[in-house]
């Protein structure tokens, strides 16, 4: 479908700034622990890492800027392939890049903490 090949061409360079936040913030993208820290934190401090970013904290601001851009991934793939990719995110990554690991922390935090509040 040629949207989607469009799409995928146009977050080429969104799935590298995340990458490069992720090496800036010296964030292994590999390590599943400390992506699904990263990940509770973001989801735990938001206003406060917001608040921070916005009176210059850099690495506050790099943390939320990198959570941004993984929804805006997000956004683009339920776009391309519809709101159940992420169940088939291993097939539609074509290699195990910063944004599949923090999409899949991402979803399984979301996930853990829905399954809490039943």
């Amino acid at each position: 479908m040629q949207g989607e090949d469009f799409l995928l061409k146009d977050t080429h360079g969104l799935e590298l700034e995340i990458e490069r936040h992720c090496v800036g913030l010296k964030l292994d993208c590999s390590d599943e622990y400390q992506v699904h820290q990263f990940v509770g934190e973001m989801l735990q401090n938001m206003e406060q890492l917001k608040d921070a970013a916005g009176r210059g904290d850099r690495s506050a601001r790099a943390k939320v800027e990198l959570f941004g851009m993984a929804v805006l991934m997000h956004k683009a793939n339920v776009k391309a392939f519809g709101p159940g990719y992420i169940a088939n995110i291993d097939v539609l990554a074509k290699q195990e890049s910063a944004w599949v690991a923090i999409a899949k922390a991402m979803w399984s935090e979301i996930e853990g903490r829905n399954l809490d509040n039943e």
